[in-house]
């Protein structure tokens, strides 16, 4: 049951990012604060709608044994969110490519598989 609130509380987190973000592009000129509140709310509304789905993605096709789930998903948007981030920064100033997108998507799957393959400190008491 907490799960499914946390996941919820996601999930109106991105709705009301989504909705900030589509109100500030239609309603207000591209200065430089409102470009930098449109990043940060397509990072918070990328993340707060992708952790879900993701989460449930985990349960639906396990690969290699079962991640914590939350906390993976979590991390998994917040990359996702990043990368949409950095490729709307080089849009805005005419940089992108396809080269540079797959540059980017592979830095995530780069970050995505330390992440997955680091090991914790044992504590030893």
């Amino acid at each position: 049951m907490r799960g499914a609130i946390v996941y919820l509380l996601s999930l109106l987190i991105g709705l009301t990012a989504a909705a900030g973000l589509a109100w500030l592009v239609i309603e207000n000129p591209p200065t430089q604060p409102n470009v930098a509140l449109a990043i940060v709310l397509l990072v918070a509304a990328a993340t707060g709608l992708l952790a879900p789905l993701l989460a449930w993605l985990h349960c639906l096709i396990p690969f290699g044994g079962r991640p914590p789930v939350r906390r993976a998903a979590f991390r998994q948007a917040f990359l996702i969110g990043l990368a949409l981030a950095l490729a709307a920064l080089f849009i805005l100033v005419d940089l992108l490519d396809a080269t540079l997108l797959l540059g980017i998507l592979a830095l995530v799957v780069l970050l995505e598989w330390l992440a997955q393959t680091r090991v914790s400190p044992r504590r030893d008491r």
